[in-house]
């Protein structure tokens, strides 16, 4: 009985200092994708994400669907507002705030730049595996994403 309480802390320890290593990893991201330095994707060769724009699986498919987002908004900054972890899983939330200064190519067509600030609200919800990500899913109002950019109707493709 003794081991096991003695275990025990010891995974607390780990599993805190996972989450905190893993929280420390999507806010360098976060800012290292701003910037535009794409090559520091924390992602594994086999990693899925997702967004409302659509399913990306393998890390290069994941860094062309950054690279369509940062042709789109080539400037701008964010900030990592709040963070949820336990282990290998983290929830983040994050404000964009950019203004679209270039094509946004979306699932629907291709939105030419409007030159209007926009402020993105956005939910990650993200798990690791052996320090990368693994899955990932992001969350944002595409409706009032579409409204700031001043588009009221969907672009034909």
């Amino acid at each position: 009985m003794t081991t096991l309480l003695q275990d025990k802390p010891t995974l607390a320890h780990d599993n805190r200092s996972t989450a905190a290593a893993n929280t420390a990893t999507i806010k360098q991201w976060v800012a290292s994708m701003v910037k535009g330095d794409l090559d520091r994707a924390p992602y594994a060769e086999d990693a899925e994400t997702s967004d409302p724009s659509g399913k990306f699986k393998g890390k290069k498919q994941i860094v062309d669907s950054f690279k369509v987002w940062k042709t789109a908004f080539p400037q701008g900054t964010a900030e990592v507002t709040n963070q949820i972890a336990m282990g290998d899983h983290v929830t983040s939330e994050v404000i964009y705030k950019t203004t679209h200064a270039g094509p946004f190519v979306s699932p629907t067509g291709t939105i030419q730049a409007t030159n209007k600030p926009v402020v993105l609200k956005t939910m990650l919800v993200t798990s690791f595996r052996n320090g990368l990500i693994q899955r990932e899913r992001t969350y944002f109002d595409q409706t009032d994403l579409m409204t700031q950019l001043g588009i009221t109707t969907q672009p034909k493709p």
